[in-house]
């Protein structure tokens, strides 16, 4: 079935389409999550003293646990997550980076694998070797640490950074496996907004140390049981955010992914974020869609407030100088937009949405 069957499907079905549970309480869940987890990778940042890297970071919803066809059994109808939205599953194909249960997909929405690795058990540090095409990448990295808890995991990170360089991007360890078999598409952007990684250079050799170390004293650690992962995304074309001095202060993929599925940009409003109202679009009619809407700029992480995004079937969580990604299935036209409480919100606040991507597959 190609993507204009799965609109047409969707669309037929969107009335009869629910979540198979109530998503406030997971996506509020999910973005708490997110925010410890960028709390934890800037507290640890500070602590290597990386002055020289800035590293932003777009969260998102992890994918639904639970999937159901939106057509009976036999029929060819798209699947569907408890989310309302299309699933399905990307097969591996040719210069995936495959092991051991895990993948680095060779491309996720217009992001392009340069360099990835999967490594043993209880190796504790590799490297990274690639020729850059783009300064605009993005950098991830996993530590799994099976047989030890969560709480003794943490006591670890794996770090990230240009040998030779100083400056590092840290990442807290998991006790556990993921249950996805798909790792992250990188996650974090070094460099200033719109400006790409001044360290690298288009043509010319880099080089990425991927190190397990010692949360506390941040010397290399040994663990038997550790997995370590590196990755390094070449980005698609983003749009920029800029704000009321048109300094650019955030860049968006013109292409994100969710469960498999592309969704192109569609239209974006940003303003100050003391503005009232907040910044808000229409939305589509009668096909999936997804909106990324927050408080961006140097001050914004700052502010006491907090921000929501409105509009959307489900409430989403609150967040204060961050950003949310966050689906939508197929309705009727309607319109999205951001509200603050508390304390006004400090820089500048956009909504976007993205549309289901209904080109032809390649």
């Amino acid at each position: 079935m190609n993507l204009s069957d799965l609109r047409d499907e969707l669309t037929t079905r969107a009335d009869g389409l629910a979540p198979a549970r109530d998503l406030r309480a997971g996506v509020v869940a999910r973005v708490r999550a997110t925010k410890q987890r960028r709390a934890a990778v800037a507290g640890s940042v500070a602590t290597l003293m990386v002055a020289a890297l800035a590293v932003g970071a777009v969260s998102s919803l992890d994918r639904p646990v639970v999937r159901t066809p939106a057509g009976t059994p036999s029929s060819p109808a798209p699947m569907v997550g408890d989310d309302g939205m299309p699933y399905r599953v990307i097969p591996d194909s040719p210069g995936d980076v495959v092991k051991d249960g895990l993948r680095y997909r060779r491309q996720v929405a217009d992001d392009r694998l340069a360099v990835g690795f999967i490594g043993d058990r209880g190796q504790g540090q590799f490297s990274l070797l690639w020729e850059p095409t783009t300064t605009h990448v993005s950098l991830g990295a996993e530590c799994y640490l099976p047989g030890l808890t969560n709480a003794e995991a943490a006591k670890y990170l794996v770090t990230v950074g240009l040998e030779g360089k100083k400056g590092f991007l840290a990442n807290q360890c998991s006790g556990r496996r993921p249950a996805e078999r798909d790792l992250p598409a990188g996650g974090a952007v070094p460099g200033e907004p719109g400006r790409g990684w001044t360290e690298l250079a288009v043509g010319r050799s880099a080089r990425l140390r991927v190190q397990l170390v010692d949360a506390e004293t941040q010397r290399p650690a040994s663990v038997d049981s550790a997995q370590l992962t590196g990755v390094v995304y070449e980005l698609g074309a983003q749009t920029r955010i800029v704000d009321a001095s048109g300094t650019t202060v955030a860049s968006l993929p013109k292409v994100i992914e969710h469960q498999g599925y592309p969704y192109r940009f569609l239209a974006m409003e940003a303003a100050p974020a003391d503005r009232n109202p907040m910044p808000s679009l229409e939305t589509p009619a009668r096909v999936p869609f997804m909106v990324t809407a927050g408080v961006t700029g140097s001050d914004a992480s700052s502010h006491p407030g907090t921000v929501y995004v409105t509009g959307l079937d489900q409430k989403s969580g609150a967040t204060s100088g961050g950003w949310q990604t966050l689906p939508q299935p197929a309705r009727a036209a309607g319109r999205v937009g951001l509200q603050s409480e508390g304390a006004a919100p400090l820089g500048t606040a956009f909504v976007a949405t993205y549309v289901l991507d209904t080109s032809p597959t390649p």
